[in-house]
């Protein structure tokens, strides 16, 4: 590239560029490197960009592929960043800009090219790739090097050789050595900052050879590979708390962008290094917009937002993802890292947790800001890698659970999570999923569902169903979930999804307080729909025409499918009855709507008097409408809304809940499932193929595809 390249599309022409995909041996020492590292790159940031780069690169990519076998330039370009690597961390704080700048240029190059081998090669392949040393003839021999080196093999005019060091490690082991030296120890400064970028862009390039395995018939890549082994076999016994504890900062500062070298626009490489230097420099990382600053109008702004003005944040949070969901039940020290992280206002002594497989080893918790972190969280939880990692952190790690119960807006976290589910027919059904876990998990702490009851919200923008006013979050939380779980029974007819709708309605339902008009009628609505809906499948079975029943996925079914899906209505149905109980019997002189508004289908609930605890609900029903009758014949004409309403109040500062049949209080906990791997896994790569900044070819890849 050098001073050559002005564009993207000059790379299949560049000559610096050429020469190294050449047949060419270029050694570690060669000037050449200091030339062809001599550039100023503006790093894809969306698709396009991407496949602008790689289709100019292609043929030059090509050719490396046949040439690189012989000639090793692969590795000894590492070997430069290695070089470079070591320089700065010799010296962290020292800024060293042209050192950084050389170092995030190298890194680039080397990702760009792992990216295109680990698309299309095999992982052992890529690692002979990095690991093989090209040798003129006049060199010396690999003995002379390395005792450890591996026969070497003859052309016309180099010898090959695949190299070690003196304590034989690979040069995967080398580079990931100094990628995670580099995120640990060198802090992040704007002349630093895409050096960064690119050490979490490059492992996380290094780990996708998970994503690739299936095309190239690795079934157990895991337990074979290299990359993997090197990460996850105990190597970063002392670095995974450390590790984690940065990326997990780099989250919680959510620090903006500087400007990239080559920020005039898409495609310019070559800008004035000086010019660059100076605008860097000069523009304050206060003056930078960000993302709470300026709070995004939508999720997908947000996410937009996100991989463009806080790329180090986003990239970290996918890095973190991907360390915590390999090896789960093989002793994953960046999980028990991450699981086990306590607060920085914490001043008891950290307790060493052993590993999740029971051996010696043993990791010291990280400390780390919470209250930083739970405010990077919540600015971001519309982003599904973002939900991903707050569940992470609400089902297994205490103290940040703690963190959450013991802190004040709650509402912050919780209307994100509630628009996701608002909008579930543009989200993803694992992200739709997540977002309710997260939701029932919060529903489990006694506290906070009181608490979300005492918390009024004005003029919800995203909800545009109706027009409220003024709602409170608890009622804002049972209309979404409300809706969530009439799209789900109407479209989708997820098992898991409506279990865990209801479970998250009926962990509130004891402390209703409030409720809004609406939000009760839409609680009665529900299940008069669904009890019309029953009727009408069970009409049309016992009538012989099952054609003409019109069901979500298809005109036609079969009986026992049919069957399955009354069985499917009963249950959510005698659940709606738990929930409107479980009201009734704690908060009725709290909830003067629900009981108008189960008075005005009173009818409904008759065709249910064979449930048990519909019997607490008749007698409510029947308490009131007794009122409501005398005060009507009293008045001698109909009465309004206000005088009904009047009328409850005044019944329920009479009614005594003893009344009513006991029944167990609803209380709802989510368990995961056994082998979570199984799903968590190939989850957390496809939010990094969605949500991060590194691109891959989705038509190569078995996950993606």
């Amino acid at each position: 590239m050098g001073i050559a390249v002005t564009k993207y599309s000059d790379i299949s022409t560049n000559e610096l560029v050429a020469r190294f995909c050449s047949n060419e041996i270029i050694c570690p020492n060669d000037p050449f490197w200091n030339q062809l590292l001599a550039f100023n790159i503006q790093i894809p940031t969306n698709v396009e960009e991407q496949l602008m780069l790689d289709s100019s690169a292609e043929s030059l990519l090509q050719k490396f592929l046949q040439n690189n076998p012989q000639t090793g330039n692969l590795g000894s370009l590492v070997q430069v960043f290695i070089t470079r690597a070591t320089e700065l961390l010799a010296a962290p704080n020292s800024d060293n800009v042209m050192l950084a700048w050389q170092s995030y240029n190298a890194l680039f190059v080397i990702r760009a090219v792992t990216k295109y081998l680990v698309e299309l090669v095999p992982e052992y392949e890529l690692c002979k790739h990095l690991d093989v040393q090209g040798r003129t003839l006049n060199s010396p021999t690999p003995q002379e090097q390395s005792p450890s080196s591996s026969p070497t093999q003859e052309t016309s005019s180099t010898d090959l050789q695949t190299t070690k060091s003196v304590n034989g490690e690979s040069r995967v082991e080398m580079l990931i050595d100094a990628l995670i030296g580099l995120i640990i120890d060198v802090p992040i400064t704007d002349s630093t900052y895409y050096l960064h970028l690119e050490c979490l862009n490059t492992l996380l390039v290094l780990m996708s050879v998970y994503m690739f395995a299936g095309v190239h018939g690795q079934t157990q890549l895991v337990e074979t590979s290299l990359i993997f082994r090197t990460l996850f076999q105990g190597r970063y016994s002392m670095h995974a708390p450390l590790l984690v504890k940065t990326l997990l900062t780099n989250l919680s500062a959510m620090l903006p962008a500087p400007p990239q070298f080559g920020a005039q626009g898409p495609g310019s490489l070559l800008i004035n290094i000086a010019s660059s230097l100076w605008s860097m420099l000069t523009l304050s990382p206060t003056a930078r917009q960000t993302i709470f600053s300026q709070p995004p109008a939508d999720r997908h702004e947000l996410l937009e937002r996100l991989k463009r003005e806080h790329p180090v944040a986003n990239q970290s949070c996918l890095l973190l993802l991907a360390l915590a969901n390999h090896c789960i039940h093989e002793g994953n020290l960046y999980r028990v890292a991450l699981l086990h992280c306590e607060d920085t206002s914490d001043t008891s002594s950290t307790t060493p947790h052993r590993d999740t497989n029971g051996s010696v080893t043993q990791v010291t918790p990280p400390r780390i800001d919470l209250a930083a972190l739970h405010r990077a969280l919540c600015a971001t939880a519309g982003c599904e890698h973002s939900t991903l990692l707050l569940y992470l952190m609400l089902h297994s790690c205490k103290a940040y659970k703690r963190q959450v119960s013991n802190g004040p807006n709650i509402e912050n976290l919780l209307v994100p999570i509630l628009q996701v589910l608002y909008n579930a027919p543009d989200s993803t059904s694992h992200h739709i999923y997540m977002s309710l876990i997260v939701l029932l998990i919060l529903t489990e702490d006694d506290s906070l569902i009181k608490n979300v009851h005492l918390i009024m919200l004005k003029n919800i923008p995203w909800y545009t169903e109706r027009s409220i006013s003024e709602i409170s979050l608890g009622g804002l939380a049972v209309l979404v979930v409300v809706r969530a779980l009439q799209y789900n029974m109407a479209r989708v007819r997820d098992k898991y999804l409506h279990t865990n709708c209801l479970a998250a309605i009926a962990n509130m339902s004891c402390e209703f307080r409030n409720l809004h008009p609406y939000v009760a009628q839409r609680l009665v609505s529900l299940f008069e729909t669904l009890t019309k809906r029953r009727a009408r499948l069970c009409t049309e079975i016992e009538g012989g025409d099952i054609n003409s029943i019109e069901l979500p996925h298809h005109a036609e079914e079969k009986t026992e499918e049919i069957m399955e899906h009354i069985a499917v209505l009963d249950e959510v149905l005698r659940m709606l009855l738990e929930i409107i109980n479980s009201c009734l019997t704690h908060q009725l002189s709290n909830n003067l709507n629900l009981v108008y508004a189960l008075l005005h289908k009173r009818q409904l609930f008759q065709q249910h008097a064979h449930h048990h605890i519909a019997q607490n609900i008749e007698m409510v029903i029947g308490y009131f409408s007794t009122r409501l009758q005398r005060v009507q014949e009293g008045a001698g004409s109909d009465l309004g809304v206000t005088e009904v309403l009047q009328c409850i109040k005044k019944g329920a500062e009479q009614w005594s809940s003893d009344r009513l049949k006991k029944f167990p209080d609803l209380k709802f906990r989510y368990v995961e499932e056994d082998r979570p791997e199984e799903f968590f896994t190939p989850y957390v790569w496809a939010l990094v193929a969605a949500c991060g900044g590194v691109y891959w070819a989705s038509e190569r890849a078995d996950l993606l595809a």
